[in-house]
């Protein structure tokens, strides 16, 4: 009887810790990234993502032809950030950041670019990247500004440097030079699940 009561006390413990170790490898980005919905970057296909990640394993160029035959090519890629340049014009940075219950979200930077000028936007997915409401974990953007947006993968600090559209210059070639207002940094922090001013 007491034989059976200490088995059944390790099947007890046992079985939540298994599930948990299960929930903790599902949150690495790397296959975050490869569960990652097209609609998300478009221009990669399922087959891309496997591409990049597996380059990364055998030690080779983390570069893919992408949906419109560009080349794209993986800047970095660990368990929690991706930095992705998707093409000439576009790129994305990825993070997994955590909240204050140990769950995390996704966050993604979507960046184009035209001649020296950058544009970013946010957004937030859960880690079945379901779409969350940006507007709880950071402030919204002014939309008559551009926003260069990255992330530092070390210390989840967001960097946002801000161009007024006004301010803008054009060279003689009729190239803008992009002319940098102001700029901003925001931290992460887990125990309020939001970017706040640093």
């Amino acid at each position: 009887m007491h034989k059976q009561r200490i088995i059944l006390l390790i099947i007890t413990f046992a079985l939540p810790l298994w599930g948990l170790g299960g929930v903790l490898r599902a949150q690495s980005l790397k296959d975050l990234f490869l569960k990652m919905p097209q609609e998300v970057c478009p221009a990669l296909s399922e087959y891309s993502r496997l591409e990049l990640v597996d380059n990364q394993k055998n030690n080779k160029t983390m570069q893919t032809r992408n949906q419109f035959r560009y080349v794209s090519t993986m800047k970095a890629l660990t368990d929690n950030y991706a930095h992705l340049v998707v093409s000439n014009s576009s790129e994305k940075e990825l993070k997994l950041l955590t909240q204050n219950d140990g769950s995390h979200i996704i966050l993604v930077i979507s960046t184009v670019h035209c001649d020296s000028i950058a544009d970013s936007s946010i957004s937030f997915y859960t880690t079945e990247w379901t779409p969350l409401d940006a507007t709880r974990y950071i402030s919204a953007p002014t939309s008559a500004e551009f926003r260069r947006i990255s992330i530092d993968p070390a210390s989840d600090r967001l960097t946002i440097l801000i161009t007024n559209p006004l301010a803008i210059q054009i060279d003689d070639s009729g190239i803008p030079a992009e002319t940098r207002t102001s700029s901003q940094t925001l931290l992460w922090d887990a125990t309020q699940n939001q970017f706040i001013t640093h």
